[in-house]
């Protein structure tokens, strides 16, 4: 009770820790207190305060999403840590969404919202519905998207949809944070060529929907006539494959200058190559 009442003093929701522990004591409250995540606004009266501290009842819960999350994993982490449906998160459209006015709708996406909702920590009301939890991670994406970085997407011709979609595939695709620009200029590279970009991410998104995690990549899985199948169709995929964090946004915005075409796993990150000569003696040599 008294670390409790120390935290209340120190956050100035009371006054005075001493005085609160003898209203406890006075009161009888002393081994009634449940642990629970509580809104407690400055000025609550004690009666007040020990009520809410005695139910046990959180007013928010604290998830995290972490980067590279799809939105259907989003969706169950959602469902797991509070109250939401995941199937209803999964239906709300972009439009849905009154505070938006830098994503357009695309065709052929299984989701809307996939990569829009940005990996962070939230607090979460336990009233909150499915679209208030979707507005408050999609406001945070809108705030990571500076006017720099929508400046600098008009100097690369492409819209946000097309930059978000990059950095997803980055983000699957990168090891650790130095390669990430790396991998981003492989893909424009091929995008200027032409080339199929061959991103394995791409086909295990295309193979499930995001719905599950694919641990090999087979040659029946490469020929999945689907949209966001990069071995099949030359075209980047028709929006996102997961949620982005910062640093894969930035690689996308800020591709690394080189002239690999190639990259290969290695066990600690990727290998890269400029020729398919190069890329088929690193594939003998690491993949088995």
């Amino acid at each position: 009770m008294e670390s409790l009442a120390k935290q209340l003093e120190d956050k100035s929701i009371i006054k005075s820790k001493d005085i609160f522990l003898m209203y406890t004591k006075l009161n009888k409250f002393n081994s009634n207190i449940k642990s629970s995540k509580l809104i407690i606004k400055q000025g609550t009266s004690y009666k007040e305060l020990i009520s809410k501290l005695k139910t046990g009842k959180s007013d928010f819960s604290i998830v995290t999403i972490p980067e590279g999350f799809t939105l259907y994993q989003i969706g169950e982490r959602l469902e797991k840590d509070t109250t939401i449906n995941k199937e209803s998160l999964l239906k709300i459209n972009i439009s849905d969404l009154t505070s938006n006015n830098i994503v357009a709708k695309k065709p052929n996406t299984y989701y809307d919202l996939e990569g829009f909702l940005y990996p962070d920590t939230y607090y979460i009301p336990v009233d909150a519905t499915e679209k208030d939890i979707a507005k408050l991670m999609f406001s945070r994406f809108k705030s990571i998207m500076s006017d720099e970085y929508i400046n600098r997407a008009k100097e690369l011709d492409l819209d946000i949809n097309e930059v978000i979609t990059i950095a997803s595939l980055i983000e699957k695709e990168a090891a650790n944070d130095s390669e990430r620009s790396k991998i981003a200029g492989v893909i424009y590279n091929r995008i200027k060529k032409g080339m199929p970009l061959q991103v394995d991410a791409s086909v295990i998104y295309a193979n499930t929907k995001g719905k599950k995690i694919m641990q090999k990549v087979t040659y029946n899985d490469l020929k999945i006539q689907d949209l966001y199948n990069t071995y099949v169709y030359k075209e980047l995929p028709p929006g996102p494959i997961a949620s982005p964090g910062k640093a894969s946004i930035e690689a996308a915005l800020y591709p690394e200058n080189h002239d690999y075409l190639y990259y290969v796993a290695n066990g600690k990150g990727h290998v890269f190559s400029k020729t398919y000569s190069e890329h088929l003696n690193n594939v003998k040599k690491y993949i088995k």
